[in-house]
């Protein structure tokens, strides 16, 4: 059906991707954002039902069409309530198929902001889909911040490092319609206190022993962008002041300076910090974190989101195969278990380093032997790798080891998601893609208990 309707479309002049399966259509996604989406209701994982409700939540503009063999007036109501543009029952005529996704491609076409975007961004692919994953905690993530960057509030980011805080907020300013004009990040840790107003609102010649010549702060370089200041806790009372006071006004004054200059920026912060301690302890100020905290976003933990892992590991592994000039072709089986059981307290920054590594080393497929988790251990700094992780005994195969160990991994694997859903077994069947009786005979199998009861 899939090959026969694309032929169809192409001779008709549109452009065709196809899917064999719900995960792929999501994949294509964040690859590129369609104009029309033609979706079968019964697919092999993911539903029709279920992969329109994840579409919407990323665009809710994309018109989706989705077809059955099992016309029925409920299920029609259905689709229609869930967002569906039309609901078409097998079997149909092309023609009549043509003209209704033509009328959907032409609706999307018309609405100003798509038309907007494709000026500024011909190929309109999804920065968080494309850099991050699919899993649904990604997608929830991609729609909140799709959601926030329509608006001009500024945004306070949250998250470990490693997490990918800058590359949402950069995601953030290109959805927006400051998009062209400048991003300007600035790291505040590393910046001298003495030095940092003058880097943020600029000086006067003459203002201090070496102010030679007038300079323009980050926030005039900036005006109509967005100013990101990482880690912004490490500012001190003082600044922190000055912050606020130039959010509130809209204003900034050079060192040395008397003339008020109005700012037009979006400021986006981020931090690895717990504010609510930072504030108890008179570190941070609450009036600069509310104001700062007009929307907020949190960025999950790697081992939040372990279903996101071999997508990021055959993302870092290309990337890498183009840097190396290799051809590695992927993970063995040991490996990609090995990678799914690990907790990754660097995140995502610490995978790709380990993969980049392992590509290195490889012959034709990253083996076990390949890795290497070079996470700091106290006191001698010396890296582990996978082979410190289960104590192994001599003699027996790698084939073995892993066997043994495959249902630890498993019952950390859903632990780990069941955690991460809160302990919503019905999300955590969909997002592991099992059946949900075959989660409830795994919880009971591996005694898993929900700690809050």
């Amino acid at each position: 059906m899939g090959v026969v309707l694309s032929g169809v479309f192409e001779d008709a002049g549109f452009t065709v991707r196809t899917a064999t399966n719900g995960e792929d259509a999501i994949r294509l996604i964040g690859e590129r954002l369609p104009d029309a989406m033609l979706l079968d209701i019964i697919m092999p994982g993911l539903s029709g039902m279920e992969v329109l409700k994840r579409i919407k939540s990323v665009d809710e503009s994309i018109p989706v069409i989705l077809m059955t063999a099992m016309a029925a007036v409920s299920g029609a109501v259905e689709a229609m309530r869930a967002g569906a543009y039309d609901y078409v029952a097998k079997p149909f005529h092309n023609e009549d198929l043509l003209r209704i996704v033509g009328a959907a491609v032409q609706q999307r076409r018309t609405r100003e902001d798509v038309l907007t975007q494709r000026a500024e961004n011909n190929d309109q692919r999804d920065p968080i889909l494309f850099n991050m994953g699919t899993s649904e905690v990604i997608m929830e993530l991609s729609a909140r911040t799709r959601r926030v960057a329509k608006s001009n509030f500024d945004v306070l980011i949250t998250g470990e490092t490693g997490t990918g805080k800058e590359l949402i907020a950069r995601s953030i300013h290109e959805m927006s319609s400051r998009a062209g004009s400048p991003f300007i990040p600035i790291d505040t840790g590393a910046i001298p206190e003495s030095l940092l107003e003058s880097e943020l609102f600029g000086h006067e010649e003459g203002a201090f022993t070496d102010a030679r010549n007038q300079k323009k702060g980050k926030f005039e370089l900036a005006q109509g962008g967005t100013v990101f200041l990482d880690e912004v806790p490490n500012m001190s009372w003082q600044s922190q002041a000055k912050l606020l006071r130039a959010l509130q006004d809209r204003a900034i004054t050079r060192v040395g300076g008397s003339k008020s200059i109005q700012i037009d920026v979006r400021v986006i912060a981020a931090s690895n910090t717990d504010f609510q301690h930072l504030i108890d302890e008179k570190k941070f100020r609450a009036d600069l974190f509310y104001r700062l905290r007009e929307f907020s976003i949190h960025v999950p933990a790697l081992r939040e989101r372990k279903a996101d892992i071999p997508f990021l590991v055959e993302k870092f592994t290309r990337m890498t195969n183009q840097e190396l000039g290799k051809n590695i072709s992927g993970c063995s089986a040991s490996a990609m278990d090995a990678l799914m059981m690990y907790d990754w307290p660097g995140n995502v920054r610490q995978l790709r380093s380990t993969v980049r590594s392992a590509v290195l080393q490889a012959g034709h497929v990253i083996e076990v032997d390949n890795l290497e988790f070079m996470e700091m251990s106290a006191g001698n700094g010396q890296g582990k790798t996978v082979g410190d992780l289960p104590e192994l005994a001599d003699g027996v195969p790698l084939k073995e080891h892993v066997k043994k160990h495959i249902a630890q991994i498993e019952r950390q694997i859903i632990y780990e998601t069941l955690r991460s859903t809160k302990w919503n077994k019905a999300k955590t069947a969909r997002v592991l893609q099992i059946a949900y009786n075959t989660l409830l005979t795994k919880i009971s199998e591996y005694d898993l208990q929900n700690p809050n009861g």
